[in-house]
Parts: C-alpha cells; sequence; structure tokens
C-alpha cells in the first residue's frame, strides 16, 4: 500500500497550480474564470515601479463526494508583497467598466471625423473578426456564496528559500505538493509568494462545489506590469477577463503579441492600444487601492484589456500558459505606441475648433492638397499655352 501511496503522490501533483486541494481529497480542482486588475504606477523618484494587483478566481471542485474540507491559493509575487487586503466585486468591474468607457469614446470620435477607408496596409490582425467566440459571461449571482476569511500566509523569502518555504507550507498544512520542476523558475527568478487558506463557512464542514471567493488586492514592487499567467496554467482551460491600468503606455507589439498567445476574443472591430484618460481613476476603482496609487494622478491613465474565452487553450495552440518560458510582464512603451492623437483625444473637454480641427483636418489637408496640384497642373497647361502662343508670335 505504501508504494501504491508513493505513485499517487509522484503522479498526482499538478501542474504550476495556484489551487492545490488536500492530499486525501480524491476530487480535482480547476479554474473556470479569472478576473484581473492591474493599476501600475511609475513616478520617476521610485526606484522601481508599484503595482496594486487586483485578482478574482472561480475555481470548481470535481468530485461525487462535494469540495475539500480546505483549500490553498497560492499566488507568486516579483520581490516581496508590501500589501494584501481583501476587496469587492465591484472594484473588480470598475478596470474593464473604465476601458468599456474609453473604447466607446474612441468608435464615437473615429465615427465622428470625415469617412476614409481604413488603410489596407493595417496588419491583418487588427480587423480580424473571430466567429468563434463569444463575449465572456459575468460570474452568476446565483453562485456566489460567503466564504469564511482567509488565512493569509505571506512567504516573504525570494528565490530558492522562498520556494523551499512553500513546499514546506503546502506539506505542514496537509495540501498536495507542486512538483519541484515547475517551481524552478520561480527559484531562479527571486519570486515570494502568498499562501492563502480558503477554509468553509462557520457550521459547514467542506466548501462547496463552485465557491464564491472574495477578490484579493496585492501591492509589490515591479519596474513592469506582471499578472500570474505562468502559474494557472494546470487549472484547465480558463476564461480570462485582464484589465490594465497604467501611468504610461503598453509597448504596442509585446501587448500584441501576449494577447494573440491567449486565444482572445475578437468582437469583430479593430483592437485599440493604450486608451487614455485625463481623468482621475474613478471612484469604484480607487476604493479598493491605496493611497500610493491614487495621490497625484499621473497626466494620463492607459488602459488596455485582454478578453478570453480560453486562455489555456489546447485545442490550437497547446497549452501556452503551460509553454511559457517566465511569467507575464508587460515591457513600458513610449510616445510611439500612443493612439494618434489628430482624432483620438479621450475623455479630454477640448473646445469646438480643436474638435473640428482633429475631426476634420486630414480630410482638408488631402483637399486642400488635391485643390493646390489641380491647380498647380492648369497653371502649368495655360503658361505653356502662353509660351507656345509668344513663340508662334515672335516666328511671324
Amino acid at each position: 500500500m505504501k508504494w501504491i501511496a508513493a505513485m499517487l503522490l509522484l503522479f498526482g501533483a499538478p501542474l504550476a497550480a495556484n489551487c492545490v486541494v488536500p492530499t486525501d481529497y480524491t476530487g480535482n480542482v480547476s479554474l473556470t474564470r479569472m478576473e484581473v486588475v492591474v493599476v501600475h504606477r511609475g513616478r520617476p523618484e521610485d526606484k522601481s515601479g508599484y503595482e496594486q494587483l487586483i485578482i478574482h478566481l472561480q475555481p470548481k471542485f470535481d468530485s461525487t463526494t462535494g469540495g475539500p474540507a480546505k483549500m490553498a491559493w497560492i499566488i507568486p509575487v516579483p520581490g516581496e508583497s508590501s500589501r494584501y487586503d481583501v476587496t469587492t466585486a465591484e472594484v473588480v468591474a470598475a478596470g474593464p467598466a473604465m476601458h468599456d468607457r474609453l473604447f466607446q469614446l474612441a468608435r464615437k470620435q473615429w465615427a465622428d471625423k470625415t469617412d476614409f477607408q481604413w488603410p489596407e496596409w493595417l496588419p491583418t490582425s487588427m480587423t480580424h473578426r473571430d466567429e468563434d467566440h463569444q463575449p465572456v459571461p459575468q460570474l452568476a449571482a446565483e453562485n456566489a456564496q460567503a466564504v469564511g476569511p482567509y488565512t493569509i500566509t505571506p512567504i516573504r523569502s525570494v528565490g530558492a528559500s522562498g520556494v523551499r518555504q512553500l513546499s514546506e507550507y503546502l506539506s505542514q498544512n496537509g495540501f498536495d505538493p507542486i512538483s519541484r520542476a515547475d517551481l524552478d523558475y520561480y527559484a531562479r527568478e527571486d519570486f515570494s509568494f502568498l499562501c492563502v487558506k480558503v477554509e468553509p463557512r462557520a457550521g459547514e464542514d467542506a466548501l462547496p462545489l463552485t465557491p464564491y471567493l472574495p477578490p484579493l488586492v496585492i501591492g509589490f514592487e515591479t519596474p513592469k506590469p506582471f499578472v500570474p499567467l505562468k502559474f494557472e496554467s494546470g487549472m484547465g482551460d480558463f476564461a480570462l477577463d485582464l484589465t490594465i491600468v497604467s501611468d504610461k503606455p503598453l509597448d504596442t507589439d509585446g501587448f500584441g503579441a501576449l494577447r494573440e498567445e491567449l486565444t482572445p476574443i475578437n468582437h469583430g472591430y479593430v483592437q485599440l492600444v493604450n486608451l487614455y484618460s485625463l481623468s482621475a481613476l474613478p471612484a469604484e476603482l480607487a476604493a479598493g487601492l491605496d493611497g500610493r496609487t491614487t495621490q497625484d494622478d499621473p497626466s494620463r491613465w492607459y488602459v488596455n484589456r485582454i478578453e478570453s474565452n480560453g486562455a489555456a487553450s489546447k485545442a490550437k495552440h497547446g497549452n501556452v500558459l503551460e509553454a511559457r518560458n517566465e511569467e507575464a510582464f508587460f515591457p513600458i512603451g513610449d510616445v510611439t505606441d500612443e493612439l494618434p492623437g489628430f482624432w483620438y483625444y479621450g475623455d479630454e473637454d477640448i473646445s469646438f475648433i480643436d474638435r473640428f480641427f482633429r475631426e476634420h483636418a486630414m480630410a482638408v489637408f488631402v483637399g486642400l492638397g488635391l485643390v493646390f496640384f489641380v491647380t498647380l497642373f492648369i497653371k502649368v497647361r495655360i503658361n505653356r499655352k502662353r509660351y507656345l502662343a509668344g513663340l508662334e508670335q515672335a516666328k511671324a
């Protein structure tokens, strides 16, 4: 019997799963949906940028005997976390809502300008429509249940020491281990961890098959916006809604490459990158953040979003998250990655003259150019006729 138990322990460990169940639990855990909002600041006086990562998970247990007596939610953090707290679903929803508002403004501002055909030299991926995907449904309200308060154990050590302490935490608390091979990356790259124990409500012996987990907000230092996607590779093919709010534009190519890896939803219109707002963060979103992020609003907040029905899809690309060699860090861009200012002005309150210029400047300039060249052509023809007429008169 001992060798059977050893084999189950060896081959039953999940692949870098961020949700682990007790070793004596006979069922499996998978992830059906993950909502993430990243708010990243990079002030000039800071040695590194500061990020607040808001995560809302929807796990699901597959078992004929019900849910486990507990679950551990493991979150890798680059460096060391300086803040962790529970927030609300309204804070999570405020990120996508901010992007939707700016996107609708962009569509209106594009539609209001003088109509020109979209240039054919643009990449086809910018206008491709994928009929296989539909909008991701929101978490069903009937699945929401009050889960007992989290017991959060931060592992302050980073690198190999942090990985060793994580393994000790799982062993001491009776959870399935995570294989050493799946943790090697985090040992090399100086990650720490937050170990979040999820337990049933008072009076209940087990978690429900679809527990409601209150969203978590985590603060830490990082020069680039970070999202823990590699660690979710063993959690099944889950839906993802990711919004990144930053005080600097993201690198367009880097963002686009990662977006395509995640089998994104294409709604049939152009995917705009680095939509920006000149207003303060929405109050609903700021309510879940600390003062280091919300004080002294930058001149612009840039907002990007990725939606996917199958972030770890195996049907078309293999498990792209499992194949990743590193976690998802989004490179910072520069002014060349911003949307063209001749037509997009976000939520800025501009004058009538400025708005007219942005909406019709291209048409005016092209029209004036055509008039100039036509006039020049006619003028040259008239001058040539006069010149030839003068030669004829001279000969006579």
